[in-house]
């Protein structure tokens, strides 16, 4: 997966793409093998709404496509030299809220959890839910260990109060923490399966903090009350 990945991005280009077809295909049954793999050590430490979903769910389901869709921005290079997947009930839903990963060569490779909005409505629903219980968000953040990342606003945005302890929280629009992985971690497929399950340990409390705020869909009006 790294080596083909690694000559995919030193040849990001359709000819080569085709020619080296049959090399991205078993590249491809290994990352489905390793996302198959995950899935049940995952299921092993999550919550029961996410659990559940992925005893149930195919792993092919899971994986997003090398190929971009050229539609949206026809300026990039057509593919995108890394293995992703999003360890989910499904990828396309917000609830339950997943693991995502990634596996890049340049030591590059990430497993992670974390909040996206895809609206406005979204974003400030979950503003709001943090704002309402930021100890929790705080003590899932403490709990993973890691920095949390995202892009976010200069300042608190409107109709949040700018002194509240969650103040730095809320100028986010995404929420998202990431275990970073070297190449010379990724030589085993159980090896690196066990470092996933120490990771979802710590990750866990912060993906239930997100499954509860996206349990339910937003109002048109959130008043935090402040």
């Amino acid at each position: 997966m790294l080596r083909y990945c690694a000559q995919l991005e030193l040849h990001n280009e359709r000819s080569w793409f085709h020619e080296n077809h049959k090399w991205y295909e078993e590249a491809k049954r290994d990352f489905l093998e390793l996302t198959e793999l995950l899935k049940f050590r995952v299921a092993e430490t999550a919550g029961p709404a996410l659990a559940e979903r992925l005893l149930y769910a195919d792993a092919k389901d899971m994986l997003y496509r090398i190929p971009r869709d050229m539609r949206i921005r026809s300026d990039r290079p057509p593919y995108t030299p890394s293995w992703r997947a999003y360890i989910s009930g499904d990828k396309h839903a917000l609830w339950p809220v997943g693991y995502y990963y990634r596996i890049q060569p340049g030591d590059r490779s990430i497993f992670g959890t974390g909040g996206w909005c895809p609206d406005q409505d979204w974003l400030r629903k979950v503003r709001g839910f943090i704002a309402e219980n930021h100890e929790r968000f705080s003590a899932a953040l403490a709990e993973s260990g890691l920095p949390l990342e995202g892009d976010k606003l200069k300042r608190v945005p409107s109709g949040f109060d700018p002194l509240s302890p969650a103040a730095a929280f809320v100028k986010y629009k995404s929420w998202l923490v990431s275990e970073p992985f070297s190449d010379a971690e990724l030589t085993d497929f159980d090896r690196f399966a066990d470092r996933v399950a120490q990771t979802v340990l710590r990750l866990e409390p912060l993906r239930q903090f997100f499954d509860d705020a996206f349990a339910e869909k937003p109002k048109t009006v959130w008043d935090p009350m402040f």
